[in-house]
């Protein structure tokens, strides 16, 4: 695990509506989805759960992109108004 990913790991929370308003009032507009074994490796076929991270522009070069999704996307939305007992959990990565 990265640095990085263990910042997000120890810093986040619950992805909620009232959470993904905040972040666009604070000017965010996208989400980098970033998924993980239970025991914190990198996973997209599998993960045992999705930290969103935060960003309020994306890079300019297309080709060094991961994956990333709006905030208001219907994904994310759908997303945040999910049930807690559902088998893949999803965290929002506190933005700093």
């Amino acid at each position: 695990m990265t640095n990085e990913m263990k910042k997000n790991f120890d810093n986040h929370s619950t992805l909620t509506l009232d959470a993904l308003d905040q972040l666009k009032e604070k000017g965010y507009q996208y989400v980098q989805v970033q998924g993980f074994t239970m025991d914190h490796h990198p996973e997209y076929i599998e993960p045992y759960y999705l930290m969103l991270v935060p960003f309020k522009s994306l890079k300019e070069n297309i080709a060094t992109m991961d994956v990333y999704e709006e905030i208001s996307g219907e994904t994310i939305i759908n997303w945040a108004k999910r049930s807690d007992d559902e088998s893949l959990h999803i965290f929002l990565a506190n933005a700093s």
